[in-house]
């Protein structure tokens, strides 16, 4: 059953010297429920706008996003998860309170809202630092709290726009073991959006490859490593095989010729 279908989609935003620029051309993508799907590309490929368009924070010019095959539109049934580069969390509120927000402001009475607020920080693995401020976090604690917070209200669909890509290369292989396992124990639909070639492919279920000038979907390459995957898995011959492999469409991207501009 699919989570997510993508249909058509192409994105014009418009120019400060009153052309156009195209950023997506007719996208078309179905995403499986409780699949884990990334997006890769070189930058300025599209991959950003196309998950904001998934996440209703941008509309498309043409087409439009599906979910449920139900024939409901983006933004029925449960409200959506988001992880950004950047943690965003409140300095003044606690661990707790921070992770609580979105329950507080759909309205969930202290007692349930405070049992969701633990069960989510215990899957993060954050149950004892709850009274900690963000000062007192590192950068992947903060982002782990970023993480229950998204999923506090227990959304259908989890969108991740490069969420570890500020952290130092240990802390980011950590981060990413962590998520596999929170994904394998909640199973929610994940898109993640990665300038990373070796993060792509220890996450994903399917690597989206993302071509430029204007972003238009390249190729799309299932990933058969088994899980859950480790970090030791990285230096076996099939994982980087298909990371070359991923590497040189990434190459083949960048060649193609220079964006077009429409008029106005």
């Amino acid at each position: 059953m699919s989570a997510i279908t993508v249909e058509g989609v192409s994105k014009v935003f418009a120019g400060a010297s009153g052309q156009s620029m195209l950023a997506l051309s007719d996208v078309t993508l179905d995403i499986a429920d409780g699949e884990f799907v990334v997006l890769l590309g070189p930058s300025g490929c599209g991959k950003t706008t196309l998950l904001r368009i998934i996440g209703e924070l941008e509309s498309p010019t043409t087409g439009r996003v599906l979910r449920d095959h139900g024939g409901q539109t983006a933004g029925a049934e449960k409200p959506l998860g988001f992880v950004f580069q950047e943690a965003t969390l409140m300095p003044w509120r606690s661990t707790a309170a921070n992770v609580a927000l979105p329950l507080e402001m759909a309205g969930v009475g202290r007692r349930e809202r405070m049992a969701r607020v633990r069960e989510m920080l215990t899957l993060v693995g954050l149950a004892e630092a709850e009274e900690k401020y963000p000062h007192q976090l590192s950068g992947g604690m903060r982002q782990r709290v970023s993480i229950a917070r998204a999923l506090a209200h227990d959304p259908k669909i989890l969108l991740m726009d490069e969420p570890f890509g500020a952290l130092d290369a240990q802390t980011r292989d950590t981060m990413n073991v962590e998520l596999q396992r929170i994904w394998l124990e909640t199973r929610k639909t994940v898109v993640f959006v990665t300038h990373s070639v070796s993060e792509a492919v220890f996450l994903a279920d399917r690597i989206v490859m993302l071509g430029t000038k204007p972003g238009h979907i390249h190729s799309i390459t299932e990933v058969t490593l088994p899980r859950p995957r480790t970090v030791d898995m990285t230096e076996s011959a099939e994982f980087r095989h298909l990371a070359a492999e991923l590497r040189r469409q990434i190459g083949e991207v960048q060649d193609t010729e220079a964006r077009p501009a429409l008029s106005a």
